[in-house]
């Protein structure tokens, strides 16, 4: 069980209740304590990088309520708020060196540290969500360097989950690919952004708290986000109109555990976790995302600023894939090997084996994509 000294946990200043809260976790990141029973209970520290009300919070959520049901109570969460432990860009690091004992961030944030789970931002390749999500824990727990690359951040994945399918929210309404060029927009993600620039897109580098504004103020006039992107950041205000270009998933979330915290479980607690893991990636996860997305989607059936929201017809869907090609998947090569990832074509060939594996068209649809329909019946 390892200490970590306040000097090391508190990185910025934090006023009022979060000074308090941070300096209290900082004393130890797991707390192990002796129940009257005898039994060992373990508290641990989750770094959380989910906004509330997404459905990424609510995947997190399922998990760490999943664990302490299962364990009853002996396993149990301290959960701070969304970046007052660690930034996003730094929660991997922190989970890495012990600052948290769990965390949860966007993938892409830390590429230097696990290239291979930015896999999902292969656009047009990841069109089955709930595929793409066992396909990535299986790849991770069976192909050696990717568990190898765990191994030296001393990680130990719990899930790592795609944001949603990928729109675009537009000023004005984008119907096919012709519409897309010229398009001044904000984007996440290396692979993601070309993609879009080689359709003619301009992606301005924006960040999603400067998005509204950036509207606002004419600076950008569309983006490509995921949906619950539309309601958190109340991006469809600015932008009114939304499509589904068909080309799928783009980016993750990812959770894990230090890898210390939790091999200090003993063996009992360490296969219900596992138990509860594999639950996660090979259905749960989905289930929580599903829930949120409903409540995501209704807002955009609600909102009175929506002008409209559908999908590309088919024939305009394969033309930007086709237009598309291998060049996501070139493109996802050549980001991940400056971060000197040996063998990525040997990993993607893995990586694409899992998901066939588990693609399937009795899988559990991706919400966000459905709403479209939803959308249409009560506003079409």
């Amino acid at each position: 069980m390892t200490t970590t000294k306040p000097s090391k946990r508190l990185r910025g200043s934090f006023k009022g209740i979060a000074v308090a809260a941070v300096t209290a976790l900082s004393l130890s990141a797991c707390a192990q304590t002796e129940a009257q029973d005898g039994a060992e209970e373990f508290n641990f520290v989750l770094a959380n990088g989910a906004q509330v009300g997404t459905p990424h919070e609510a995947v997190q959520d399922r998990y760490l309520e999943m664990i302490e049901e299962r364990t009853d109570g002996r396993v149990t969460f301290d959960r701070t708020d969304f970046e007052v432990l660690c930034s996003l860009d730094e929660i991997a690091e922190c989970v890495s060196d012990g600052r948290a004992d769990i965390g949860t961030t966007i993938t892409d944030y830390t590429p230097h540290m696990l290239p291979s789970m930015s896999v999902t931002s292969i656009i047009g390749m990841n069109t089955d969500m709930q595929a793409a999500i066992s396909a990535m824990y299986d790849v991770h727990n069976e192909y050696e360097p990717a568990k190898q690359d765990l191994e030296d951040n001393n990680l130990h994945l719990a899930s790592a989950w795609p944001v949603g399918t990928l729109f675009l929210g537009s000023q004005e309404p984008v119907d096919n690919l012709d519409d897309v060029d010229g398009l001044q927009a904000r984007a996440a993600g290396p692979v993601t952004q070309q993609v879009l620039q080689d359709a003619g897109m301009n992606i301005s580098a924006i960040t999603a708290a400067e998005t509204y504004e950036a509207l606002q103020r004419g600076v950008i006039d569309s983006v490509a986000s995921a949906l619950d992107f539309a309601v958190q950041y109340a991006v469809a205000e600015q932008a009114p109109y939304w499509t589904d270009p068909g080309l799928g998933q783009y980016t993750s979330y990812g959770m894990w555990w230090n890898k210390d915290a939790y091999e200090s479980l003993p063996e009992d607690l360490q296969a219900t976790v596992d138990e509860v893991t594999d639950e996660l990636n090979y259905g749960e996860a989905m289930n929580a995302y599903n829930e949120r997305i409903d409540e995501v989607c209704q807002s955009m059936i609600d909102s009175p600023d929506v002008e409209n929201f559908d999908r590309w017809d088919d024939a305009e869907a394969e033309r930007w894939n086709n237009d598309i090609g291998d060049r996501a998947e070139e493109l996802w090569v050549d980001v991940v090997s400056e971060y000197n990832f040996e063998n990525p074509d040997e990993y993607l060939a893995a990586y694409k084996e899992h998901y066939n594996a588990h693609e399937s068209n009795d899988n559990v649809a991706d919400g966000a994509a459905e709403c479209v329909d939803r959308w249409q019946e009560q506003n079409g």
